[in-house]
């Protein structure tokens, strides 16, 4: 997927934070053969460290990372990036409250397995609005839990 990168400060349409290589590389490939420009992070670290350098308009962070949890994630990307449209993604959210996910921004929560069509064109969306959801309420995107389930 490095054929997709972007030079530093010129900023990408997404960044994929997921642990798992599998996922990571299915959930990149599947963007970039819509033309976006992805980077992809196996970790909260370097997912910030590629934020700062290449800012992306839209982050999907699963929320169970090995070494902060997505919210941590969030947290930091928000604090260099305060227009960064947010998508936390999982398959195990024990312990993740709605609020908290309101309190950060997140604009979506999708619930694994990902149905990937309909998450693509919401990408889509958000990357062609500049990060910026169009509509009203934090699933926005149009995909997405009403609630996060344990």
């Amino acid at each position: 997927m490095a054929n997709n990168l972007r030079p530093a400060n010129n900023g990408s349409d997404v960044l994929i934070v997921e642990d798992d290589p599998m996922q990571r590389d299915e959930m990149g490939s599947f963007l970039a053969r819509a033309g976006l420009v992805v980077i992809v992070a196996r970790d909260g670290e370097t997912a910030v460290r590629h934020a700062a350098a290449s800012p992306p308009k839209v982050a999907v962070i699963d929320y169970n990372l090995p070494d902060m949890t997505g919210v941590e994630v969030a947290r930091r990307l928000r604090s260099i990036l305060p227009n960064l449209a947010i998508m936390m993604v999982s398959a195990k959210v024990g312990g993740l409250e709605e609020e908290i996910l309101r309190q950060i921004g997140i604009t979506a929560f999708l619930n694994k397995p990902l149905p990937l069509r309909p998450w693509r064109q919401a990408v889509l969306r958000l990357v062609q609005n500049g990060g910026r959801s169009t509509g009203q309420g934090w699933l926005a995107s149009g995909l997405g839990s009403p609630r996060p389930e344990a």
